[in-house]
């Protein structure tokens, strides 16, 4: 008697965590309804049994009867406890085990078709995000699925989920774990809500296209909290100048590999790198080749002279075999013919080698 109370006791648990469960992930009313019909099912029959059974019949208790519909209706039939008059065996046929069992099989089916469902809007970015601290990328181009491998790499953000939201038919990376997908116009305020863009830790917006950039980092600003960082990709040169002029704190990034963006997340390269592209900067990248044989000559021999003799700034080579070496060891031998990176205000001409 002890375990079928304790078993009971189980039966009883394991329901009412089953029926909650299904309100908290909001089955539609037809399941709700399967699930009380399914529970007044259960009251019927155990009410039914205990009046038509005889006096010493063990399921005149309620707390039996309840058990022996359960494990009826489910097909489970312990055989611990039965009808033993021909009214009870006709409410057994009728109730728990007829209609039991077409309840039963009817919630199965609707359970299984409404987790399809859920995946299925998943698939397809039709439900909202609602979780914290993610990092959101505002649009999809052909360098997104290399800028979320190269966000999966960088330790910082191995515990974020990756939001991404644009206007595509379906998740475009379905086997990327802490990969979601939303589905809608970028620049758009509903659709950044249903992003949760509220609650985000970090944005990246690059659309492929300015001006979808430039509304989306506008809307963006007004929904952010306080501590979001955003970078907004700036395709054109020409539209730095519409970006800079927005009111707000974010950083903005000239064209760059996915790489390089997750390194101007981390490190903020993007900023001296889009002073140096700039073609009104006072600062440019120059390529020069050395054009004489210098016996000795090293690079920090080179780097020194040039630093002092033109305020030039080395800071990369490539030797005459293309081989490219950024911020080379100091005794690295310079040939003729090998080409120098440096930064200068204006283009090199005309440059004396040292002897």
């Amino acid at each position: 008697m002890d375990f079928l109370r304790l078993s009971y006791k189980m039966e009883r648990l394991f329901l009412i965590y089953f029926i909650k469960y299904m309100i908290r992930v909001k089955l539609k009313s037809k399941g709700i309804y399967l699930v009380f019909a399914y529970m007044i099912l259960l009251l019927v029959s155990s009410l039914l049994i205990k009046l038509v059974e005889p006096a010493d019949s063990a399921l005149t208790h309620f707390d039996q009867a309840l058990w022996w519909s359960v494990v009826t209706s489910t097909t489970v039939g312990y055989g611990d406890l039965f009808p033993v008059s021909n009214p009870g065996r006709i409410v057994a046929v009728i109730l728990p085990m007829f209609m039991g069992i077409g309840l039963g099989a009817a919630f199965i089916t609707h359970f299984a078709s409404s987790l399809i469902e859920r995946r299925d809007k998943k698939m397809h970015g039709e439900k909202r995000y609602k979780g914290t601290d993610h990092i959101l990328i505002v649009g999809f181009t052909t360098e997104t699925e290399q800028l979320v491998e190269e966000i999966r790499k960088d330790e910082t953000y191995a515990d974020q989920d990756i939001v991404l939201l644009d206007d595509m038919p379906r998740h475009p990376f379905p086997d990327m774990d802490r990969v979601c997908f939303v589905k809608g116009s970028p620049d758009t305020l509903n659709t950044l809500n249903k992003a949760n863009v509220k609650q985000a830790a970090r944005i990246i917006i690059h659309t492929g296209n300015d001006e979808k950039n430039l509304f989306a980092l506008i809307n963006a600003l007004k929904l952010k909290h306080q501590a979001c960082e955003i970078t907004v990709r700036c395709i054109s040169t020409q539209s730095l100048d519409t970006f800079s002029s927005v009111q707000g704190d974010f950083q903005i990034i000239v064209q760059m590999t996915a790489e390089m963006m997750v390194q101007a997340m981390q490190d903020k390269v993007h900023i001296p790198l889009q002073i140096l592209l700039k073609n009104d900067a006072q600062e440019e990248i120059y390529y020069v080749t050395v054009s004489k044989t210098i016996p000795n000559l090293t690079w920090w021999v080179l780097h020194d002279y040039l630093k002092d003799k033109y305020n030039y700034l080395t800071f990369a080579m490539q030797t005459t075999d293309n081989r490219v070496m950024v911020n080379p060891s100091k005794e690295k031998s310079i040939s003729k013919g090998d080409g120098i990176w440096l930064m200068a205000q204006k283009r090199p001409l005309n440059i004396t080698w040292p002897s």
